[in-house]
Order: C-alpha cells, then structure tokens, then sequence
C-alpha cells in the first residue's frame, strides 16, 4: 500500500501536476490521522474493558464479601434467640425454684451459652484492597458507589448496642464467678472437702444483682436483634444493587 502511494506521487511529481500532488499530499495527511485516531481509539476501549473488567471483579469480590457479612448477621441472630431463650429459663427458675440450689444448678448447667455473645463484624477485605489500590472511582455506577461507601464507613461497628454486648456479658461473669464457688463445684471439679458455703446456703433466688445482670442481658439482647436485622436489609439490598449492576454489564 505504502510503495504504492509512493509511486503514485513519483508520477504526479514528474508530470509536474502540483495540483493534484497537493491534494494527494493532503489526503495522505488525513489518512495518517485517520490511522492515528483509529489506533487511539482502540486503546481507550481496550483500556475501558480492561477497566471494565476490574470493575466487576471488584464487584463479584465484594458480592462475596457481603454474603459472609449476611451469613454472620444470621448466626448472631440465631445466638441471640438461644441466649434469649436461656435467660428466660434461668429467669423463670430463679422465681420459681425451690431451693437456691435447685437455681443454682440452672444457671450452672446454662454458663456456656451466658458466658458468650456474638456481635457482627464486615468482612472488608475486597473493598479496603479497592480503596488501597485507590480504584474506588471504578465502580461506574455512582449511586452504588455511595452505598457501598456509606456501609463500610462505619468506623464504630463494635461501639454503642454491640459494645453493651460485651460488656454487659463480662460484668455478668465477673459478678456470677465467685458465686458458683460453692461447696458442691469444689467437689465436682477438685475431688475435695471445702469450707465453701453451699449452693444452699446462697440467695440465688433472691440476689437482685443476679437477677438484674441477667435481666439486663435479655433487654440488650432484644436492642441487638433489631440492630443485626437492620444491617441485615441493608446488605440484602446491597447485594441486589449489585446483582442487577452486573446483570447490566453482560
């Protein structure tokens, strides 16, 4: 093609036909733009695809991401109930027991389930890998972008209902530790004779601090179920926004 137009310009020179040089001159100008522009275009789409394509691997990562964050949402939810539903027991058997070791016993057999708590924690690993690559301008779609930006800018997740989790539970323990130090669980753990008070010989029907520690657990517990179904819509919603994006991009 090149030697071509080379040779065609050879015969317009020689003719002395400027004219029509000039204007064969001018039109190959335009054609090395035209390739020019050609050759730029196709890399800003192969660069857009490549972006693209980022932008849905970050997408998908995240998808992933947020179904661990839903998954840990409903095994904290399901602990609550259990929780709930044991501090109720203990609750009940401290009012109606007959005798202090008979509520004793109760709050001993359930200590697994009293002594623990769940709280809900992201799983961040996608978005802040994003963020630290500094290609959080990739996600195209700028409502998503702000929704995704909004979830995991809670700073202070483990603060205010879920703290009082915690908290609430350690205080539990601190406060029933010393109290099931009793002459029975001498025995049953230490195989020996101790000058401990009996389980029976303990206000465990009666001790309003006991009471109010457990008490307090369930009403915190019911605060933390409405906070956990709270997040739970939100990262359900998330991840149909993100579904239908994706949708779009096929």
């Amino acid at each position: 093609m090149l030697r071509f137009l080379r040779t065609i310009r050879k015969h317009l020179l020689v003719d002395r036909k400027f004219t029509k040089y000039l204007l064969y001159a001018i039109g190959e100008i335009l054609l090395v733009v035209i390739g020019i522009l050609m050759a730029l275009q196709i890399d800003t789409w192969n660069e857009e695809r490549t972006l693209r394509k980022k932008e849905r691997l970050y997408l998908q990562e995240i998808r992933t991401n947020l179904y661990d964050d839903r998954d840990n949402v409903h095994f904290s939810i399901a602990f609550n109930h259990k929780k709930d539903s044991t501090i109720n027991t203990c609750l009940n058997t401290m009012l109606t027991a007959a005798s202090d070791g008979d509520a004793m016993a109760e709050i001993s057999r359930n200590m697994p389930v009293l002594a623990e708590y769940s709280v809900f924690t992201q799983n961040r690993v996608a978005f802040d890998n994003m963020l630290s690559a500094e290609n959080i301008d990739l996600i195209s779609d700028h409502a998503l972008r702000t929704r995704l930006s909004t979830y995991y800018s809670e700073e202070n997740l483990l603060e205010g209902t879920q703290e009082r989790v915690k908290q609430m539970t350690r205080i539990f323990v601190d406060n029933i530790t010393p109290m099931l130090m009793t002459r029975e669980v001498i025995q049953y753990h230490f195989g020996v004779e101790s000058n401990f008070a009996s389980g029976n010989d303990l206000n465990f029907t009666t001790n309003r601090v006991l009471f109010g520690d457990l008490f307090g657990m369930q009403r915190n517990i019911e605060s933390h179920i409405i906070y956990l179904k709270g997040y739970e819509k939100i990262i359900d919603s998330l991840l149909v926004d993100i579904d239908q994006f994706l949708l779009q991009e096929d």
